[in-house]
C-alpha cells in the first residue's frame, strides 16, 4: 500500500538521538503557507507515522515509531544496534515515497 498523503509542502531533515535512533524532522518548505501551521504539520506527521507503522508491521520490524507533533518530528526507536542498516533503508524508502528525500 502506498502513502495516502503526498505533499511537497514539507521536507525531511534526518538526525539521530543520543541513543542512536533515527530522527525525522518535518520542515515546512514555505513557513508562511497555510501548510506550515502547527496543526497541518501535526496532521502530516501523524499520516507519515501511520504509514511507517503499516510498513513496519509488513516487514516484521521490532522498532517503535514515536511521533512528536509538538516537536515536528518522528523518532524511529531502535531495539538494538543491529537494526540501524534496516532502519536507514526503511527511512529512505518511505521518505522517497512521500517525496521528502
Amino acid at each position: 500500500m502506498g502513502p495516502r498523503l503526498r505533499n511537497r509542502s514539507y521536507r525531511a531533515e534526518l538526525g539521530v538521538t543520543e541513543a542512536g535512533s533515527p530522527i525525522v524532522r518535518i520542515v515546512p518548505e514555505n513557513p508562511g503557507a497555510p501548510s506550515a501551521h502547527h496543526r497541518q504539520v501535526a496532521a502530516f506527521i501523524y499520516e507519515l507515522a501511520a504509514e511507517m507503522e503499516r510498513r513496519s508491521q509488513e516487514i516484521g520490524a521490532t522498532w517503535a515509531i514515536s511521533p512528536e507533533a509538538w516537536n515536528a518530528r518522528l523518532i524511529l526507536e531502535l531495539g538494538s544496534r543491529t537494526e540501524v542498516g534496516a532502519a536507514d533503508a526503511f527511512l529512505q524508502s518511505i521518505l522517497g515515497d512521500f517525496d521528502l528525500a
